[in-house]
């Protein structure tokens, strides 16, 4: 199964919306809002932000739409490392308390 279909699977199977699935990641056609999904006032957004030539991919998870005290903001350079990181968000916000 490809990466992208498997993380929005992952959501999905832990109890997730999807807002915004998650597309194959293709370096022409990166954006800022990569994809989006919500579970009881949680928001996971993943995106990519080209700050300079490399640019970086963002990771945040917000409660209750606070941007400015989220309780995760996760920056990496690495597509691979990112989209594991995504990958494992369900369970690792899971550890929070019931979601």
């Amino acid at each position: 199964m490809q990466l992208a279909l498997q993380i929005n699977s992952v959501f999905r199977g832990a109890g997730w919306q999807v807002v915004k699935p998650l597309e194959p990641i293709e370096t022409a056609a990166l954006a800022e809002d990569l994809a989006q999904f919500v579970k009881r006032g949680i928001v996971v957004e993943f995106g990519y932000h080209a700050n300079d030539a490399a640019g970086e991919y963002r990771i945040y998870a917000v409660h209750e739409q606070d941007w400015d005290h989220p309780l995760a903001a996760i920056s990496l350079r690495s597509a691979d490392m990112a989209l594991d990181v995504l990958r494992q968000m369900p369970g690792l916000l899971g550890r929070l308390g019931p979601l």
